[in-house]
């Protein structure tokens, strides 16, 4: 199993392939989000550097905070003006730019400095300031500080149920998931979480065994929300998704084509949709029962894990490199390996495995750390930081193909 400062290698020298062998014209402006982090998230010499933060921006606030740039506006390489002066010197006390002699120019120095400040805030590095970047920038000093005071506590209070010699943490805010083994990253992957309306809950449990090629029963909140609407609107909906409807849980088939889709009635029924790759938990479930009936799984749309911000489950975390999870997770036992995990979900046969040594795992929410000297902040998506910034879009609010989803 390749480690995941290979695998961040490996996706690096293929990003530059690619880049080489297609036409500049032809790529993509959008740059693609970065690998997980390979630094544990929550661990002691993590909550030493946030309190170094903490007294780094203590100073900052206590000496006049930094200044705020005009809304509205869009600052680029090039520009030239008073503007472009108040935000060399933002960058600079936010540690982004090397103090300098005062100017006017956005130049490549200045550029350098808004992608690392977008880079560390989880922004896509365009070096260009306008929109999300802007509000960002305008976020003042003070609220910064009390992000990272709010994030100590958790990191604090995480801590004692971290003594595990493994276990998984699944940061909804930054979306990605870190196997840990001796306070070690043994593997990682960046995630899928919950919407602002339907957010993913701090969980802590144990992923007792992997379910391969799992059954998806719709929720009835889903079912109610965004199945019914959904056949109403397109009748082969369930066909296509190979969704079966049921009197009861446990009872018998109905035919959709005898339900009154626009009657109270439809909402009392059960439904399930059938293993294989189009199934909303796609190929592979890890089983982690919790109050919530929150759990990791795989998902047919893949695309999503291109954007930065990745808010669009209704609670649920899709895994990108769940093979990689799953197998860190399996941890040998009966010579389980990637290889055997794939050519078992090949037979179209589900399987379960059970664990012979389930593995504890945490879904936090943590949106302000230290990694590599750099502060790095996220967005407050689910209004938990005490009023901390939330400078972010409602991705829920794209256009997308109608799905129903955990």
């Amino acid at each position: 199993m390749r480690s995941p400062l290979e695998r961040q290698v490996r996706n690096v020298a293929l990003a530059l392939v690619l880049a080489v062998a297609t036409p500049a014209a032809a790529q993509s402006t959008r740059s693609p989000p970065p690998p997980p982090s390979v630094v544990p998230l929550v661990s002691a010499p993590a909550i030493g550097d946030l309190q170094g933060a903490v007294a780094q921006y203590q100073a900052i606030v206590a000496a006049g905070g930094w200044p705020k740039l005009p809304d509205r506006i869009t600052l680029r390489p090039g520009d030239s003006d008073a503007n472009v002066a108040i935000l060399r010197v933002r960058l600079q006390l936010s540690g982004d730019l090397r103090a300098g002699a005062g100017t006017y120019d956005f130049d490549t120095r200045v550029e350098e400095a808004v992608r690392r400040y977008q880079m560390r805030n989880g922004l896509e590095p365009t070096g260009i300031v306008y929109g999300i970047t802007l509000r960002s920038l305008n976020v003042p000093a003070v609220t910064r500080l009390g992000q990272l005071q709010v994030n100590l506590r958790r990191m604090q209070e995480l801590m004692p149920k971290l003594a595990a010699p493994r276990f998984i943490l699944m940061n909804s805010a930054s979306f990605e998931v870190q196997g840990i083994g001796g306070g070690v990253v043994e593997v990682a992957s960046r995630t899928i979480t919950g919407k602002r309306a339907t957010p993913t809950p701090n969980v802590s449990a144990t992923v007792q065994a992997i379910n391969l090629l799992p059954y998806w029963h719709v929720p009835g909140s889903i079912a109610k929300a965004a199945l019914i609407p959904a056949v109403r609107k397109d009748p082969s909906y369930l066909y296509r998704e190979r969704i079966r409807v049921f009197s009861a849980f446990g009872g018998e088939e109905i035919d959709p084509a005898s339900v009154n889709w626009w009657g109270p009635e439809a909402e009392r029924y059960v439904f399930r949709q059938d293993a294989g790759p189009q199934n909303a938990l796609g190929v592979l479930r890890f089983d982690m029962p919790n109050k919530h009936i929150v759990y990791m799984h795989d998902t047919p749309m893949r695309n999503l894990f291109g954007y930065y911000e990745r808010a669009y489950s209704a609670g649920c975390v899709r895994v990108q490199d769940f093979l990689d999870l799953a197998e860190w997770v399996i941890g040998g036992q009966d010579g389980w390996s990637r290889a055997r995990i794939e050519a078992e979900i090949a037979t179209g046969k589900p399987k379960t495995i059970k664990l012979a040594s389930p593995v504890p795992v945490h879904f936090i929410y943590v949106t302000a750390w230290v990694e590599s000297g750099a502060v790095q902040f996220r967005n407050d998506l689910y209004n938990k930081d005490d009023s901390a910034f939330d400078g972010g879009q409602d991705v829920a609010s794209r256009a997308m193909p109608m799905s129903v989803a955990p």
